[in-house]
């Protein structure tokens, strides 16, 4: 017992431990699922903003630059207010892209230099429309060639290349993102074999203590079988012994005591006839001793039918059921109906002692408990089987669910089961309050019927 309970345990905790294995394994895929999700977002969020913020820079340097252009070709006072309002709007949209590029950590020493610069180019641009109003063509040209040009194409340089760095930058982003995901999945496919080898130990072993279990209960099995067979031998064989028993008591009681009763008898008469006139208390005496003799062989007789009919060995099954009706009815009163179908003279002895014996249990019942007016017996017999059934209109008693008495019958009921397993058959049993009991006894016949030459007949006892 220790030792079983011991192995339960065991795989009660293994089933404990591949169970948070696996819901280890479902939270460790989710976090990493969210973790990814959300890194990935990041990272293509970031290069999202700084490539917006330098590609506000690079417009604005462009736009910067032909916008000079325009006012140089048309240096109204008109123009120089719509020049100064650009610029103005320009380096404000600059500001805001050099804040979102100092927010990366990699850029904090390049935006200062940026910035430098774009304030030095705003710092030429911004005193043209006074400064340049009135200058001749060719001033406006060098001026042209000679600051924003190469400024503006310097500024365009350094911003393409730190678009280019972003996309470095991206890119080995990505790569630390596939190296983390893969040490994820890594941790995650561990998880997960780990659970699958729990698993299948834990499988294994469940397997393993069913089958053993499985083992016992079949061994079990067996042995409870071998103790039932044993059991029904002993049984059959106690039967056997009481029919036995009661087949040489009721000889004895027939042949030995009834004899010597009956000579009895004989020789109590004989000595009433020899004596011409005996004593009137002779006389009396004598009649009293041949009625107490009389009476003990009827009483002999009576005992000797109980235990064994003679009938039942010499003439077959239905002429002894045919006496213990007549018997029934001589001592109950209840009529009886009995019914013989193709019945053969010939039966095995346990078959007709045992039909014998569950008849006349139904008939004591149907006299002691039922309250009955009327009992039909009928019994048949067909090519693989006898049926005998036992039918009175008596009170009756109720069935359970599984179509057995709601309350026990006494040990009667009991024998007749046993003698009819014994043989092989089956003893049922139907009955509802009011409407009577009927007791069918069924028992497998193992040769071929042999037929009677006579029709059905139907004797009413």
């Amino acid at each position: 017992m220790p030792l079983k309970w011991s192995k339960r345990a065991g795989l009660h905790a293994g089933y404990v431990v591949v169970i948070a294995v696996l819901v280890l394994s479902v939270i460790e895929a989710y976090r990493i699922q969210v973790g990814v999700s959300q890194q990935h977002l990041e990272i293509y969020r970031h290069f999202v903003e700084q490539e917006e913020a330098l590609a506000t820079l690079r417009r604005n340097v462009w736009l910067a630059g032909n916008r000079v252009r325009d006012f140089f070709i048309e240096s109204t006072a008109a123009q120089g207010e719509l020049l100064g309002r650009q610029l103005k709007a320009a380096q404000t949209e600059n500001e805001g892209a050099l804040r979102a590029l100092s927010t990366s950590p990699g850029r904090q020493s390049v935006v200062p230099e940026l910035r430098k610069s774009l304030d030095e180019f705003w710092a030429i641009l911004d005193p043209l429309p006074r400064s340049m109003a009135h200058s001749t063509t060719r001033q406006r040209m060098e001026f042209l060639e000679r600051e924003v040009v190469p400024r503006r194409g310097e500024l365009y340089n350094a911003l393409r290349e730190l678009t280019f760095a972003d996309q470095r930058t991206l890119q080995n982003s990505e790569g630390e993102f596939a190296a983390a995901r893969h040490r994820a999945s890594q941790r995650l496919l561990l998880m997960l074999g780990l659970g699958v080898l729990l698993s299948v130990l834990v499988a294994g072993l469940s397997i393993r203590h069913a089958e053993n279990l499985e083992r016992k209960a079949e061994r079990h099995y067996a042995e409870v079988e071998e103790a039932r067979h044993e059991l029904q031998q002993l049984s059959a064989r106690l039967l056997e012994i009481e029919e036995e028993g009661r087949r040489r008591l009721s000889r004895e009681l027939h042949d030995e005591i009834g004899q010597t009763l009956a000579l009895l008898q004989i020789e109590i008469s004989h000595i009433a006839a020899l004596a011409a006139a005996p004593p009137a208390g002779m006389r009396a005496r004598l009649d009293r001793a041949r009625e107490l003799a009389e009476r003990t062989v009827l009483t002999v007789r009576n005992i000797s039918l109980l235990l064994r009919p003679a009938l039942l060995d010499d003439l077959g099954l239905v002429p002894a059921l045919q006496f213990q009706l007549e018997e029934f009815l001589r001592r109950s009163g209840i009529l009886c109906d009995f019914t013989e179908e193709g019945v053969a003279d010939r039966l095995p002895d346990t078959v007709k002692t045992c039909v014998y014996r569950v008849v006349q249990e139904a008939l004591h019942n149907c006299e002691k408990h039922s309250g009955g007016t009327r009992v039909q017996v009928s019994v048949r017999q067909f090519p693989d089987r006898l049926v005998a059934e036992v039918a009175d209109n008596g009170r009756g008693f109720s069935m359970d669910a599984q179509g057995r008495p709601a309350r026990s019958l006494g040990l009667g009921l009991l024998g007749s089961r046993e003698r009819a397993a014994n043989v092989g058959g089956s003893l049922t049993i139907d009955s509802a309050p009011g409407r009577g009991t009927r007791v069918t006894l069924i028992v497998p016949l193992a040769f071929p019927r042999q037929s009677t030459g006579e029709p059905q007949k139907e004797v009413n006892a």
